[in-house]
């Protein structure tokens, strides 16, 4: 069942409830009141009744001493009065009505004891409607006066007959009113629905607008929120899965050079009589570029550990001790290029992780000094919370530098392979950095250098 229908249903079941225990209790309330009159009313005509008979009991007494029974009746019956009923010591004196002594004393309300619940009363019933009964004692005899309350049950039943047809109106009414409610107000949720279907058939980029200000608006807010994340992981996980397809592709294509000039190579070792110096020339090509494989195979490993969520462990890295170490690593690299390594820094600590932190600076240096000339001097330096690396080497064209931090990209492939290198340096550098939380902003200007600025670091 939807939730449209539930809802409706549990207004409508609550609804029913409450008119109908209303309802009763409404009649119960109504039922009481009215017969609480005409209890009232009957009081005041009984009293009408015993005070009537009193006096003319007194003028009898006055007039005749030895009054009879028979004068009496026949001064009731000369009256009308067929609602009043006279027994003396058991004995009927008047009574027209079709009830006995025994009925009328069962329903009979005597006025004269304080005791007796007023709205505990038994009724006579007859074919037409129904009587209450009062009773009072004068000497010895016992007066009854009847009082006809049909008309007052016969509007208690016309006052719940209204309630009952105003119940129902006012349930369809209520059922109508809440089914129109709920279409609107869950008209949210059913574009939900549809957006949620179309992000299961892979339609990311659907967002949903609900105006409201409400819960489901706030629903609506979170689901494009949700949305857009998915949209944007989505998006993340495309280009990545196109960039893992491009670097395969070109890794293959950077596999397939060295191993094919290692096959020719070792070939023609095996199968050609060459010179001494043929000999050694072969053997260190072989070795060259297996030298250069086994480089590009730990860059790869490297990129993938730090993809796969290399554990990041900053601390205070002493910038003298960081910057001495990198002048060891690359010194062999510098005196073959002829180029001067300088470092400046004005902060004693870097806080970062040491390691990673050192990779990247190698990286830049060991770019730097490829495109340097000899004579030419790079420098490191952390100043102002940023770490720079400069150079004067042949800088980057315009539109080289937004992809020269994709894997495998070299923007002077002969320079690059003849140093060995494989366009990995600035991907695992941009890698890193990341994982830092850091930013690099390279800036390049053939003829007069490249700078990397790297902000974010402490």
């Amino acid at each position: 069942m939807k939730l449209k229908k539930k809802m409706i249903l549990i207004v409508s079941i609550a609804t029913a409830v409450s008119m109908i225990v209303g309802g009763f209790v409404l009649m119960l309330i109504l039922r009481r009141s009215m017969l609480r009159d005409a209890y009232s009313e009957a009081a005041v005509s009984a009293v009408e009744f015993y005070s009537g008979f009193e006096r003319r009991l007194d003028r009898e007494e006055k007039d005749r001493e030895d009054r009879e029974e028979a004068s009496l009746s026949l001064i009731y019956k000369t009256m009308d009065n067929w609602r009043n009923v006279i027994y003396r010591e058991g004995r009927e004196v008047y009574n027209i009505t079709v009830f006995d002594r025994a009925e009328l004393e069962r329903a009979a309300f005597p006025d004269d004891d304080p005791d007796m619940n007023k709205d505990d009363r038994e009724e006579l019933a007859y074919e037409d409607g129904s009587y209450i009964v009062n009773k009072r004692t004068i000497g010895d005899y016992e007066l009854y006066r009847l009082y006809d309350i049909t008309d007052v049950h016969g509007r208690i039943r016309t006052y719940g007959l209204i309630y009952l047809l105003t119940a129902c109106t006012m349930f369809l009414l209520v059922v109508a009113v809440t089914a129109f409610s709920l279409r609107k107000v869950l008209r949210p949720l059913d574009v939900l629905t549809d957006a949620t279907n179309d992000m299961a058939r892979g339609e990311y980029s659907r967002r949903v607008e609900v105006p409201t200000k409400d819960e489901l608006g706030s629903l609506a807010e979170h689901f494009n929120a949700m949305a857009e994340a998915v949209e944007q992981k989505q998006n993340e996980l495309r280009d990545s899965e196109a960039r893992k397809t491009l670097m395969m592709g070109n890794l293959s294509h950077e596999l397939k050079t060295p191993m094919t000039a290692i096959a020719g190579y070792a070939e023609t070792l095996l199968t050609t009589k060459l010179s001494e110096e043929q000999r050694q020339e072969a053997l260190y090509y072989i070795y060259s570029e297996t030298n250069r494989l086994g480089r590009l195979s730990n860059k790869m490993m490297r990129l993938l550990s730090i993809s796969e969520g290399d554990v990041v462990e900053k601390r205070d890295v002493p910038v003298e001790e960081l910057f001495r170490g990198i002048q060891e690593t690359v010194s062999v690299k510098k005196k073959e290029h002829s180029v001067e390594l300088i470092t400046e820094y004005d902060r004693d600590m870097i806080h970062t992780d040491e390691d990673l932190i050192r990779d990247v600076i190698i990286n830049l240096v060991d770019n730097a000094i490829k495109a340097s000339k000899p004579e030419d001097v790079v420098r490191v330096i952390w100043k102002d919370g940023v770490l720079a690396v400069r150079d004067q080497g042949i800088g980057i064209p315009a539109e080289e530098l937004k992809a020269v931090t994709e894997p495998f990209y070299m923007v002077d492939k002969s320079r690059s392979r003849k140093e060995g290198g494989a366009g990995l340096g600035l991907s695992l550098t941009k890698l890193i950095l990341e994982k830092l939380g850091a930013s690099m902003e390279i800036r390049s200007e053939e003829g007069k250098g490249t700078e990397v600025e790297i902000r974010s670091l402490r």
